[in-house]
C-alpha cells in the first residue's frame, strides 16, 4: 500500500471508527435497569406528564419500588458532568435525530436531562437514608439545568433543617441560577430558615450580586424576626444597600414600626429609590394618621417622575387626608406623566373638600386654560 492510499485509508477509517466508538459509548451509557419489562427512565418521565393523575400514580409506583428506583436515581443524580461528557452530549444531540441515531436508539440529551430532573423529584419522595439523599441532591442543586436545580431544592427542603447548611452555602454561589434556587429553598423553608437570616441579609446588601425578586420576599416568609435583622442594618451610607433593605422590610408591615424614624429620614435621601421605599415603609409601619400622610406631601413636588408617581399612588389610598395638598394635586393634573395625571384626578374627584380655601382652589381651576384641569375641578365640585 503506497503512502497516498495509506493516508486515504486512515482519513476514512479513523473518523468512521471514532463515530462507531462514540455511538457505542452513548448506547452503553443509556443501558439501565428495567422493571416489569420497561426501563426505569420510562417511569421517571411520567413524573413530568401533563396530567396530574398520571404524575401522582407514577410517583406512587416509584415510592412502592424504592428498592429499585432508589439506587438508580441516587447514582444518576450524583453524577457530575465532566467537560468530555458535555462534548459527548453535544455530539449526541446532533446524532439523535439522524437515521443512524434512530436505528441505534440514541436518545436526545434533553430527554436525559429531564430524566435526571425527575430523579431528583423521586429521591425526595422515596424513603432513603438522609445522608445519601443530601449528597445526591446537593449535586443536583449545582446542576447546569434549571429544572434539575429546582427539583433538587424542593426535595432538599423536605429534609427540613438538614437542608439549611447546604442552602446557606449556595446562596452566595457565583452562579446566579444556583443562588436563585437556594433562595427559593429558603422561601419554602419559611420560619425554619431563621438561623440563616444574617446570611440572607448579607446577600441582600451585596451590590456585586444581582438579585431575584424572591430575595425581597423571603424575609416576609421567614417571619417578623426578619424586621430586626434588616432594621439594624439601615444606618448604612450605601444607597443600594439601603434601598434593598427598605424594599425587603415593606412586606413586614407593622413589625417594622420601631424603625419609623429611619423611614422619615429616608424621605429626604439623595437617592430617589430610597425616598420611594422609605415612603412605602412609613405608610405600612403602623396606623396612618394625618400627620404621617403630611410627611409625604413635599415629595409631590419631587424632581423625579418615579417619586411623584409613587407618592401620588400612596396618597390615593388615603384620600381623606389629602385636602391640605389640593393645590399640588391640581398642578399634577398637568404633569408630563399620564399615570400621575390619572391618579391625581382620581384623588380630587373622590375628595370631599370642606375648607373655603380648598373650594376656592377648585373654583379657580375652572378658569384654567387646560381643559382636563377644568373637567376634573368640575367633578370635584360636583358641578354637572
Amino acid at each position: 500500500m503506497n503512502k497516498r492510499r495509506r493516508w486515504l485509508f486512515l482519513g476514512l477509517f479513523l473518523p468512521l471508527l471514532s463515530i462507531i466508538l462514540i455511538g457505542a459509548w452513548i448506547w452503553f451509557s443509556q443501558k439501565e435497569p428495567t422493571l416489569d419489562g420497561k426501563p426505569l427512565s420510562e417511569y421517571l418521565l411520567k413524573l413530568n406528564a401533563p396530567h396530574a393523575d398520571v404524575r401522582a400514580s407514577s410517583l406512587e409506583y416509584v415510592k412502592n419500588h424504592s428498592e429499585v428506583f432508589g439506587p438508580f436515581c441516587l447514582k444518576l443524580l450524583s453524577k457530575e458532568t465532566t467537560p468530555i461528557q458535555a462534548w459527548m452530549y453535544r455530539f449526541q444531540k446532533q446524532l439523535a435525530p439522524t437515521q443512524m441515531g434512530r436505528r441505534l436508539g440514541i436518545r436526545s440529551p434533553r430527554l436525559q436531562i429531564l430524566i435526571r430532573a425527575m430523579s431528583a423529584l423521586a429521591v425526595g419522595a422515596m424513603d432513603l437514608p438522609a445522608p445519601a439523599k443530601i449528597k445526591s441532591l446537593k449535586v443536583g442543586l449545582y446542576d447546569a439545568d434549571r429544572q434539575t436545580r429546582m427539583e433538587s431544592v424542593k426535595s432538599l427542603v423536605a429534609l427540613k433543617e438538614a437542608s439549611l447548611p447546604i442552602l446557606e452555602e449556595a446562596i452566595v454561589d457565583a452562579d446566579i441560577g444556583v443562588r436563585n434556587a437556594a433562595i427559593y429553598g429558603m422561601y419554602l423553608l419559611g420560619p425554619e430558615a431563621k438561623p440563616a437570616l444574617e446570611s440572607l441579609k448579607n446577600l441582600l446588601i451585596n451590590e456585586d450580586l444581582s438579585l431575584d425578586p424572591l430575595c425581597f420576599e423571603v424575609f416576609w416568609r421567614i417571619g417578623p424576626e426578619s424586621a430586626h435583622t434588616l432594621g439594624q442594618a439601615l444606618n448604612t451610607t450605601n444607597a443600594v444597600a439601603k434601598y434593598r433593605l427598605l424594599k425587603a422590610m415593606v412586606p413586614l408591615r407593622r413589625h417594622i414600626y420601631p424603625y419609623q424614624n429611619e423611614f422619615i429620614s429616608g424621605l429626604k435621601h439623595a437617592d430617589s429609590k430610597v425616598r420611594i421605599e422609605s415612603a412605602r415603609a412609613l405608610m405600612v409601619a403602623g396606623r396612618v394618621y394625618a400627620d404621617v400622610v403630611a410627611m409625604l406631601f413635599p415629595l409631590l413636588r419631587d424632581d423625579e417622575t418615579e417619586v411623584r408617581l409613587a407618592i401620588v399612588k400612596l396618597l390615593n389610598q388615603r384620600v381623606p387626608f389629602t385636602e391640605p395638598v389640593i393645590q399640588d394635586l391640581l398642578l399634577l393634573l398637568e404633569d408630563d406623566e399620564q399615570e400621575i395625571r390619572r391618579v391625581a384626578a382620581s384623588i380630587l374627584e373622590r375628595m370631599n373638600p370642606q375648607s373655603s380655601d380648598s373650594k376656592k382652589a377648585l373654583k379657580d381651576a375652572l378658569q384654567s386654560e387646560n381643559a382636563y384641569v377644568r373637567e376634573v375641578a368640575a367633578k370635584a365640585l360636583k358641578i354637572r
